[in-house]
């Protein structure tokens, strides 16, 4: 049995393991089940066909360890001030303070901050003024190698990961989720969790 079951390997899957593994006092048993592949088998078709084949069961661009993000430029923004409304749920010092935690994890497995000097420098030697946004940009090969470094980590770190396999259902006892209903290439099973 497990401690928990994260069904999912997207963003909010990856940080629910990093933060239950970096916080809790006592190690957990954790289940990360993944209805794609693994992001070092994530490869898409289309590089060599040209075109989209429609990848059955699932695309490898949006689906597998870190979602849509492995394969996106890996533009994140460090500004409370772009992007959705959680800064009038939460306020706005609260999400950056969110932001600028979640960046250190990115430079922790492998983001790199611009050469700010540099560009600042050939900024002023052209005659133009350099005016701060503050976005890291990962670059596409990066935010790969960066994901495999945190599929890496949470795998050392002693968490299951279950590629392959999709989540069919959760399982109730009295309004309770007691585990879920697997599907995998063998059949389905049931797994449970506290």
């Amino acid at each position: 049995m497990y401690d928990l079951i994260i069904v999912g390997a997207g963003p909010a899957g990856i940080f629910t393991a990093l933060e239950l593994l970096r916080k809790s006092s006592t190690p957990h048993k954790i289940l990360l089940v993944e209805k794609g592949k693994p992001v070092e088998k994530r490869h898409c078709p289309k590089d060599k066909t040209g075109v989209c084949v429609n990848c059955k069961p699932t695309c490898a661009i949006t689906t597998g360890f870190s979602g849509a993000g492995a394969f996106s430029d890996g533009k994140l923004s460090l500004s409370y001030q772009v992007g959705g409304e959680l800064p009038d749920l939460i306020g706005e010092d609260f999400a950056q303070e969110l932001i600028d935690y979640t960046d250190k994890i990115y430079l922790e497995f492998g983001a790199e901050g611009p050469d700010i000097k540099d560009i600042r420098k050939r900024a002023i030697q052209a005659g133009l003024q350099l005016v701060d946004c503050p976005i890291r940009h990962l670059g596409t090969e990066k935010a790969q190698q960066l994901y495999l470094n945190i599929q890496n980590y949470l795998a050392d770190a002693g968490v299951e990961m279950l590629f392959s396999t999709e989540c069919e259902n959760i399982i109730l006892e009295d309004s309770v989720c007691k585990g879920v209903r697997l599907r995998e290439k063998d059949g389905v099973r049931d797994v449970y969790a506290k």
